[in-house]
């Protein structure tokens, strides 16, 4: 900021030139240069990373899986949408594809995450998940049913729950079937739910 010792008390802005007076003392500074709309190769990546998550939650087909969403926001956000692009926004690469299946999460909640969850998968394509259960986990959760959502590789924006699975946390174990090409993989985000539906725990992730 440069000083003037007459400036005739011009006070304001002549085109990017702002007069001042200020202790009695007349100023001349520069007006800042305003960017609009700023191109960077950074500021395009993180747009694209947003767009690409945005197309992702566009893309859910199903309710139950927005319904899982917007239960989970209780309490950390304003809705399903708020919730899902706040975990999972970084998941996403600026090419337009998921970077990193495993960091993918669908649910949050105080219910007991499961110990030790493993998976196989036979020869016809049929899934069995096992786990460890805490001795200290109250009778109530022990009834918690699993839910798995599960994204096939050549399908990556199309998460769908795997229906007809009938398990809880204290059988320690479930089964169900696959329905993917040969070599594709499977995503599995697996979670309880209490037996009301109100609360989950925090999705693991398996990939078979």
């Amino acid at each position: 900021m440069a000083s003037i010792d007459n400036l005739f008390n011009l006070r304001g802005r002549v085109g990017n030139v702002v007069f001042c007076e200020r202790k009695g003392k007349s100023y001349v500074r520069a007006q800042p240069m305003v960017v609009h709309n700023p191109k960077t190769r950074k500021q395009q990546a993180v747009r694209s990373r947003f767009r690409t998550a945005v197309r992702f939650y566009q893309r859910i087909p199903e309710v139950a899986i927005r319904a899982v969403l917007n239960i989970s926001a209780g309490g950390v956000t304003t809705n399903g949408y708020a919730l899902f692009m706040k975990l999972n926004l970084k998941v996403f690469k600026a090419n337009g594809r998921v970077g990193d299946f495993s960091q993918m999460r669908f649910t949050v909640g105080s219910r007991q995450k499961a110990y030790d969850l493993a998976g196989r998968v036979d020869t016809s394509d049929g899934v069995e998940l096992s786990w460890q259960n805490d001795e200290n986990v109250g009778l109530e959760e022990m009834e918690d049913r699993l839910r798995v959502i599960v994204i096939y590789g050549d399908r990556e924006f199309m998460p769908r729950c795997v229906a007809d699975l009938v398990a809880t946390r204290k059988e320690g174990r479930a089964e169900f079937r696959l329905d993917r090409e040969k070599g594709v993989k499977a995503h599995l985000y697996c979670f309880f739910a209490s037996p009301d539906g109100a609360t989950f725990s925090n999705s693991q992730y398996i990939c078979l």
